[in-house]
């Protein structure tokens, strides 16, 4: 059985705008000043005459360098920052700043990785102003990223986070990036509270936040949680992607009825989307067949056989006797209607008056279908009383009677699969996805 896999992360790419004008701002002027000035060091605009200053020889290349950025000449701007670093004796602030130049320009001639360290080393010096962190933090975790340095750019998402950034793109990579990390319980300490939020507010939670959040659960083997987060899926998706994967889970459960429920099995399958291929649509035929329903075993046999799912190969013949088997029974049904009615409602308790509700409810015929139900739960004696349930809700929602049927799947009880069966459809039936 499948189950939800992590899926890597979509990676938004840095702008060459955006680094350029980061990597700029503040800078021009300073190095303007400095590659101007003919003895003292230039400190930069609105700084205090202790602020930290280029020296002349160095302010010179940096001048050049930003230009050259300016310009779009990014392989000119590199060879005027090495003849800058080349340079004895530089200051920490000229250190910053040659890295705060070379990471537009690495990343102009296409070497991500150079820009992406004098990224790190401009955000590693304490002389980055604080208000300028945050995005330049984002483009260095997005550079990561690219290349798939996941431990590198989880730190450095963590560190934006950890700084009060708000930036939601951010918040939303990094359970990603601890996914990939395979930081399972990272994850779920960071989307466990969103979908709590959201249930708390009654709104959406996203596809991709709940699979991811599937994924981990499913990675530290907490399957009650996975289930929780796959009928969340299912309810707010429609998908039969999700809605197979539950229903097949519940099916297979220690204690469930197969053999007695799959016909139920296969209803709320088809309901939910889940397709049946050939053998399992003709098996759904047969067992309504057997189960007294030959109306509801020809309308699947004509659906596969007008499909092309049945009446071809090896099964051709026996797809050929079951479909003229039902469709003879069908017949007679409803010749007999009014006889079998009769003879049902005079029976000493409830049973086969149910039972030919149900088989009315797959004519068509709803309001004698429920009637008919209706009065054998009132009669008692019902063999089963919660499968009687399960099928009363059936033959409600056929009839459009959502709020009936849910109230009747509410109802149902038992730990052999009845109520399990029953609680998936009141799931679907509540659901805004609900086709």
């Amino acid at each position: 059985m499948n189950r939800i896999a992590p899926t890597s992360p979509r990676i938004p790419k840095p702008t060459h705008r955006g680094l350029r004008c980061w990597a700029l701002a503040g800078v021009l002027a300073a190095a303007s000043a400095a590659a101007g000035a003919q003895s003292a060091p230039a400190a930069a605009p609105g700084s205090a005459a202790s602020s930290p200053t280029l020296r002349v020889e160095v302010g010179k290349p940096l001048q050049a360098a930003q230009e050259a950025i300016k310009a779009g000449n990014f392989k000119d701007a590199l060879a005027r920052l090495a003849e800058a670093e080349a340079l004895p004796g530089l200051t920490p602030y000229e250190t910053y700043i040659i890295q705060r130049l070379k990471a537009p320009a690495a990343f102009g001639v296409g070497d991500v990785a150079t820009a992406t360290q004098a990224f790190e080393a401009a955000l590693d010096s304490p002389l980055m102003p604080a208000a300028e962190r945050p995005p330049i933090i984002e483009s260095t975790a997005k550079l990561l990223l690219q290349q798939k340095d996941y431990a590198r750019a989880a730190r450095w998402i963590k560190t934006h986070l950890a700084e009060g950034g708000s930036n939601a793109e951010m918040r939303r990579l990094y359970p990603q990036v601890l996914s990939v990390l395979g930081d399972h319980a990272g994850v779920l300490r960071e989307l466990a509270p969103q979908v709590a939020a959201d249930e708390a507010a009654k709104r959406a939670t996203p596809e991709a936040t709940l699979r991811l959040l599937a994924a981990s659960q499913s990675a530290l083997k907490d399957m009650p949680a996975y289930i929780t987060t796959l009928e969340r899926l299912a309810a707010s998706t429609g998908k039969a992607e999700y809605w197979g994967e539950l229903i097949a889970r519940n099916a297979r459960r220690d204690g469930f009825a197969e053999e007695r429920l799959r016909l139920d099995v296969y209803r709320l399958r088809r309901a939910t989307g889940v397709p049946l291929d050939g053998g399992e649509l003709g098996d759904m035929a047969l067992r309504a067949q057997q189960a007294g329903l030959p109306a509801e075993a020809q309308a699947l046999l004509d659906e596969g056989f007008a499909s092309g799912l049945l009446g071809k190969d090896d099964n051709a013949a026996a797809d050929k006797k079951l479909r003229e088997a039902a469709t003879k029974a069908a017949a007679q049904d409803r010749a007999t209607l009014a006889e079998s009615e009769a003879a049902a409602l005079k029976a000493r308790d409830g049973n086969a008056a149910f039972g030919l509700g149900l088989a009315v409810s797959a004519t068509g015929e709803h309001a004698r279908a429920l009637a008919l139900m209706t009065q054998a739960q009132a009669r008692g004696g019902l063999r089963r009383p919660d499968d009687a349930l399960l099928h009363l809700g059936l033959a409600q929602w056929r009839a459009g009677k959502i709020e009936d049927a849910q109230r009747s799947f509410a109802a149902a009880k038992g730990a052999d699969g009845v109520a399990d069966l029953a609680r998936l459809w009141g799931l679907y039936l509540g659901s805004p996805a609900r086709k």
